[in-house]
């Protein structure tokens, strides 16, 4: 993934240093292509605005976004596209 100056302004407005430096790129990577191979296209957006839950070890982000995905039905992907906050029941699994 590739960050451009206003990703990474945006990542510094939402998140403080601390939690920018705990970022582990190849992990991040890993999760960003599980979501494309979930129809979801807009997984930039989701790490610019949820970066704690990319934080997740692969393993642990897959089995709460699986339970979301049960949570939100087979149109999962578009809801969570019309609602990026729905992302939030991946903290309360």
């Amino acid at each position: 993934m590739n960050l451009d100056e206003i990703d990474i302004k945006i990542l510094k407005e939402n998140f403080d240093e601390s939690l920018i430096r705990q970022i582990d790129s190849e992990n991040v990577l890993k999760i960003l292509k599980y979501l494309e191979n979930n129809g979801i296209y807009y997984a930039k957006d989701l790490f610019l605005t949820s970066l704690d839950l990319f934080l997740y070890p692969l393993d642990d982000f897959i089995r709460k976004f699986e339970i979301l995905k049960e949570k939100l039905g087979d149109d999962f992907a578009n809801k969570l596209g019309e609602d990026s906050s729905l992302i939030e029941y991946m903290y309360s699994e």
